[in-house]
């Protein structure tokens, strides 16, 4: 009777680890959570629209509507394994795809990013002149990057407020005041002359 319980108790043990075995996939639940978490840190970053964002949570409201259908049997084969993570692989490229396409790149304030790539252009046009040294066009660009993280934890919250975007482009105006004046100072690199021409 002892030794029956035993063997009893220790199938049931069994049977429980299987059915836990069979049913979690740690592998694609941590596929999951990486997705979710990409298609938030693009929203905050503003590399996807709320419109990409939706379209992308009904994709993996999808796959885990499947998963749960999946395992309703108390299973998993290696079969639905391999389809949820096939389902994964398509959703992570439309992650990608979304993050780095045209839509995602528009600017949500299109005056200052305008500006930010005219002045772009001007220092590398000053180091392609001459009209600028290596140390001047670092600081500029030094200037440039602290313009876009500024802008970035501003747009932080999916918005732009008429105050934020006033101090942006106040800074773009110092930047561009500072490009002139680097440009047109008496540095200049080798064999060019401080006279030359600049915008």
């Amino acid at each position: 009777m002892k030794t029956s319980l035993i063997i009893t108790g220790t199938l049931v043990l069994a049977l429980t680890n299987s059915f836990a075995a069979g049913v979690r996939d740690r592998g694609v639940n941590a596929r999951q959570h990486e997705q979710e978490r990409r298609i938030h840190e693009g929203v905050r970053s503003g590399e996807l629209t709320p419109s990409e964002a939706k379209d992308l949570q009904k994709e993996e409201k999808g796959v885990r509507a499947e998963e749960r259908q999946f395992k309703s049997d108390g299973k998993l084969t290696a079969e639905e394994r391999q389809k949820l993570h096939s389902d994964l692989n398509k959703t992570s490229k439309d992650i990608h795809a979304q993050k780095h396409d045209a839509e995602v790149r528009k600017p949500a304030d299109p005056g200052v990013n305008a500006r930010q790539t005219v002045q772009q252009g001007r220092i590398a046009e000053g180091v392609k002149s001459g009209q600028l040294t290596g140390r001047e066009a670092v600081k500029l660009e030094r200037e440039q990057r602290a313009v876009r993280v500024e802008e970035r934890a501003y747009k932080a919250d999916g918005k732009l407020t008429p105050a934020e975007r006033k101090d942006l482009h106040q800074d773009l105006n110092k930047a561009s005041r500072d490009i002139y004046k680097e440009k047109h100072d008496a540095q200049t690199q080798p064999g060019v002359s401080p006279a030359t021409p600049v915008k």
